[in-house]
């Protein structure tokens, strides 16, 4: 049942170089799929003895979404073969598992069912070379031979192993009469019930070998075929698809019978076409929420194990899984049992593709961008332009402590902005409260680890509030404004790996967070993950003798997942009643029918579409409601269904599905995880995307605009909108977290700017006087420096000539004046030297730091080596002696119009100004902690030249140099710095040297700049401590983990 092993084909006779060469790589596939399958043993299964060991020889935990995958896989086998061991049989069972690579299925069965497996042979079949490795294994590991009875090795007819109770065939599955011969030696067929098992194996087959074994099967009597492997359900163009194929591809192992078989009906067709009577086909999705298959206090066990979060992302795997469950029965009648999909039903609605051709995509560059389960935040600058905040979020390799920041009409960059607030988190809020200011509430580090802290962006000065903490941690709540007031309703989320918060919550500014009685019938199931929309236009007063005694507010939840693990059936209204003098009270209202009352179609499709999990959700002015993006129970969202238009508020018959929308671009976005906002009618997209399993992780390719007019998507006009513009991103800016010593800071309202301090200028006349620079760890500016002649003769004419116009080097060419190393808005291009220098000189923005030119990717610069032509004309001076003969590296940079991102380095350097001039501002390590730098990152987002004025820096160190040719520039280790040309063309030679005797990072370090071997030692110490808190209560894990922080803080004063 491996899933890559498989069963394409074997070292058959006749085959040729090429074709065996493609069966090889199916085989290596196994060797990923048993690592994942070990890891799900070993966390998932601690009480059964583990079988998978004695295949894997490093144990490898497995990221949560993979390990849950991974369970399901095997757990729907594992149902699959018990329920035909259980059925009663006077014949001998056969379970046969096709590509059965290194799994221990037989071993798995025999230990958790023994009375069932008395009569019962388990035969694995696969490569003959896996095999004959599989048989090694099992002759050599006792825990694998001791069960099995009468055990012989190398029977014949392909026979490699046998014993009473299990069978080892090695034999290519395209060669079904050896595959009959083989089992012909231990069996009667005619006296045998049979399982087939082929968990993403013979998907690599050709789709008419594949097909060959599916109908051999069904001839031999009493048989049953249990099969798992990929569909592609919406296309092979949807991102998770085109993320899946891509990897296989990459593989060389491509998925052969997707194409053919691409959805349920499809694989319900191929098995009713071949024989078998009884065909029942589900996703895993589909299994998932079934109780045939997983009860839900299984489902709940599971949030107990491991602490789980990718919801959408694991909806995504198990939706392009398939599993057929075929029967073939002699004399039995027909019938073929499909999951309904929303596909099939009979819409009540129209899908509208209004969107094509009207939304518009803006590329990113690079990785600016990629930003996953943030949330949105709209804000004007100080002239009234609109413009759009993606705030925190996952990014490609960590939790972001910054925002990304979108404009319609023009670029920022001379905006300042305050860089103090919010920790980096995900699955958090920002709710726009009007004038008042925009809250963020909750969110999480760590599915185990959520967060109570709130904060309120002032819109009229551009920064964050601390304001009142929410009484218990929340992420993945829903909250929505109370019409046009400043209040604020909070309904469910998840205050823990496993816990659903089961009460609504109200804000009010200067008060906090009030608890809201919950009236009237159960109604209500806690959800996390829901969607909660108000009615604008609700919040009338109530009145008692002519007196206003408090207000009401209706509006809408819907979906979510409840504590059982799958999507929530329940569609509620809503009523919010605040009396002037007593507790909140709100009731709901289920808007569905239900299970035990008649339906209609409509209603099946409201409840089917309209419940979802993570969405983003808006209301119109006029009160229509929009659903975008999420996932739904047991299917895929399709592509035309990406957006669904609600019947509006205050309608006769509101909440119905007037019309779902396409947005009908190339590629298609994957609207997970994305951020979205409702500004000037137009929808804005920002961010988003999905790991896909192990095959790689999607990142939506640009931020999107759509044009949002409900009256044109519902029929009531015949023209869309005119498009008014399109978003794109501008730039990042980094928060740092705000410390009570900055909190107070700002309450002081202190508006100070950072006082500079000018680096001093010296000479250097003897080694020892550099050596006592070095000991004083402080930067200094050598000057009268005898560089050599490079100073009077490099000019660009020169360099040109000297390392010829063709040469080709790899530069950094920017979009921006200020290079941004963490958004990456700059690119790599390989140019000829010419060209390059000719562009700078014309005011292009371009930088060269030049690379190793034997070894770039593993060797560091070395001016000498990488061009000769110039090392006669520059050379350090004699009394920088220690710096020669402890040299790294010696890097050649040439610099266009742009600045160097704040950064520090980790070994010490000298910067040699040959031509042009350049600003620096270096900030000393004390200052690590105020400049924004991402734990395990030696670069910042801070725009250090736009910012030094601003209160944001006030609290820094900032120390300042300009540098002419010919002056040195000693930098520290660690200390912070950027750098800002004065010239248009200015070229220097770095030269950084080891000045400790031990401590550096062992490994590759091509830049200088990876951090200390303790420092790395000390991150995954960090981590480990961290994680054996995790099953704590939130309050005693941050209650230790401050004290062990104080005592690290004390080690360093100590």
């Amino acid at each position: 049942m491996s899933p890559t092993s498989s069963t394409k084909a074997s070292q058959g006779p006749g085959r040729s170089a090429r074709q065996q060469a493609l069966d090889d790589m199916v085989m290596a596939t196994n060797s990923s799929s048993i690592v994942s399958k070990r890891s799900v043993e070993r966390i998932y299964y601690p009480n059964e003895p583990h079988f998978f060991r004695f295949f894997v020889k490093k144990f490898q935990r497995r990221a949560p979404l993979i390990n849950r995958g991974y369970h399901i896989r095997l757990h729907v086998i594992d149902v699959a073969v018990r329920q035909f061991l259980e059925r009663p049989s006077e014949k001998t069972k056969v379970v046969v598992n096709l590509g059965c690579g290194s799994d221990v299925l037989p071993w798995q069965c025999l230990t958790r069912y023994p009375e069932r497996c008395h009569k019962t042979k388990f035969v694995d079949i696969d490569f003959p070379d896996l095999i004959k490795k599989k048989c090694r294994v099992v002759k050599e590991t006792p825990e694998l031979s001791s069960p099995l009875t009468g055990l012989k090795t190398d029977v014949g007819n392909n026979v490699q192993l046998q014993s009473d109770q299990y069978v080892q065939i090695g034999c290519d599955l395209r060669r079904i009469p050896d595959i009959e011969l083989a089992l012909s030696t231990f069996i009667d067929v005619s006296q045998c019930e049979f399982m087939f098992v082929a968990e993403v194996s013979i998907t690599y087959m050709e789709t008419e070998g594949a097909d060959s074994v599916i109908q051999w099967a069904s001839t031999l009597g009493h048989a049953e075929f249990c099969l798992l492997e990929q569909i592609i359900p919406d296309g092979e163009d949807h991102p998770f698809a085109k993320t899946m194929l891509s990897h296989f591809e990459k593989l060389k192992t491509p998925l052969k019978s997707v194409f053919t078989y691409p959805d349920l009906q499809a694989q319900q067709t191929r098995f009713a076409d071949r024989g078998w009577s009884h065909v029942d086909v589900s996703s895993l999705w589909q299994i998932w929420s079934n109780d045939r298959w997983l009860s839900a206090d299984e489902r709940r066990r599971l949030d107990a194990i491991e602490p789980f979060d990718e919801w959408e992302e694991f909806a995504l795997f198990a939706s392009h899984y398939c599993v057929v469950i075929a029967k073939a029965y002699p004399g039995s009648i027909a019938s073929i049992a499909t999951t309904p999909v929303h596909s099939k039903l009979i819409r009540g609605f129209q899908t509208t593709e209004i969107f094509e051709g009207e939304v518009t995509s803006r590329d990113y560059s690079g990785t600016r961008g990629q930003r996953r389960f943030g949330a949105a935040l709209k804000l004007k600058n100080h002239m009234g332009h609109d413009f759009l905040a993606n705030t925190f979020g996952l990014g490609t390799n960590s939790r972001l402590r910054s925002c990304d920041l979108y404009t319609k009409e023009f670029r920022f960059e001379d905006i300042t902005a305050h860089h103090t607030g919010p920790s980096g988190r995900m699955c958090h809020t920002v709710t726009d409260l009007g004038d008042h200011g925009s809250l963020l509430t909750g969110g999480r580090t760590s599915p185990s680890n959520a967060l109570r802290d709130c904060w309120l962006f002032n819109k009229n000065v551009d920064n964050w509030q601390p304001v009142e903490d929410l009484p218990v941690p929340l992420y993945r709540h829903a909250i929505t404004r109370l019409g046009y007031s400043s209040l604020a309703l909070l309904v469910g989320g998840k205050s823990d790996q496993s816990t659903i918060f089961d009460g609504c919550l109200l804000y009010q500014p200067g008060v906090g967070w009030l608890e809201c009685e919950i009236l009237g019938p159960a109604t209500y199931m806690p959800v996390f993950g829901g969607l909660l929309v108000c009615d604008p236009h609700t919040g009338r007063p109530m009145t008692e003798h002519g007196v206003v005694v408090g207000h009401e507010f209706y509006g809408v939840l819907a979906g979510g997942i409840s504590q059982n693990g799958t999507v929530a059936n329940q569609t509620l209204e809503w009523a919010l009643v605040l009396p002037n003098n007593s507790k909140p009270t709100i009731s709901f209202t289920n808007l569905c029918p239900g299970s035990s009352n008649p339906t209609t179609r409509t209603d099946d499709e409201f409840v089917e579409l309209v419940n979802r999990f993570g969405a983003s959700g808006f209301v119109s002015p006029e009160g229509y409601i929009s659903v975008v993006g999420g996932i739904i129970a047991n299917d895929i969202v399709t592509q035309d269904l990406d957006v669904l238009m609600l019947g509006a508020f205050g309608q006769s018959r509101p909440y119905r599905i007037l019309a779902s929308c396409c947005l009908g671009l190339t590629p298609r976005p994957l609207l997970i995880g994305v951020s979205t906002e409702m500004i000037d009618g137009q929808i804005v997209i920002m961010g988003g995307g999905a790991t896909c399993f192990s095959m790689g992780t999607y990142w939506n390719p640009g931020c999107y605009t759509a044009p949002y007019d409900p009256e044109f998507i519902t029929g009531k006009k015949t023209r869309s909108p005119c498009h008014a513009g399109s978003w794109t991103f501008s730039k990042v800016v980094e928060v740092t977290e705000q410390t009570e010593r900055q909190r107070a800071y700002d309450l002081r309202g202190n508006d100070r700017a950072a006082v500079k301090i000018d680096i001093p200028r010296l000479q250097v006349n003897t080694a020892d006087a550099f050596l006592a620079i070095l000991k004083a760890g402080k930067p200094v500016i050598i000057e009268a420096s005898k560089l050599g002649c490079c100073t009077q003769t490099w000019s660009s004419e020169y360099i040109v000539e000297q390392l010829g116009p063709d040469r080709e080097v790899v530069v950094h060419e920017a979009s921006s004046s200020k290079m941004d190393f963490n958004s990456k808005n700059f690119a790599y291009v390989t140019k000829r030297f010419g060209d390059m220098m000719k562009e700078i000189t014309n005011g292009h923005k371009l930088y060269l730091r030049a690379l190793s030119e034997d070894r770039p990717s593993d060797q560091p610069a070395n001016i000498k080596a990488d061009f000769p032509q110039l090392v006669g004309d520059f050379q350090l001076p004699d009394e920088l002696s220690f710096v020669t003969e402890n040299e790294f590296s010696s890097v050649l940079r040439i610099t266009g119009p742009v600045n160097m991102w704040l950064h520090y380095d980790v070994m010490a350097n000298v910067y040699c100004q040959v031509v042009g001039s350049k600003r620096f501002i270096l900030f000393p390590p004390t200052d690590v902690d105020r400049l924004s730098f991402a734990p395990g990152s030696s670069s910042s987002s801070i725009d250090v030249f736009s910012e030094l004025e601003s209160p944001s820096l006030a609290e820094t160190h900032p120390h300042e140099a300009v540098l002419k040719p010919g002056d040195i520039l000693f930098l520290p280790p660690l200390w912070m710095h950027t750098a800002s040309p004065l010239s248009n063309l200015g070229i220097a030679v770095n030269v950084f040297f080891r000045n400790l005797e031990n401590g550096y990072s062992a490994g590759r370090d091509v830049y200088g700049n990876r951090d200390l071997a303790a420092y790395e030692k000390g991150r995954q110490d960090v981590a480990r401590i961290a994680n054996s808190f995790s099953k704590l209560p939130p309050d005693m894990r941050d209650f230790y983990m401050k004290r062990l922080a104080d005592e690290l803080v004390q080690k360093i004063r100590d």
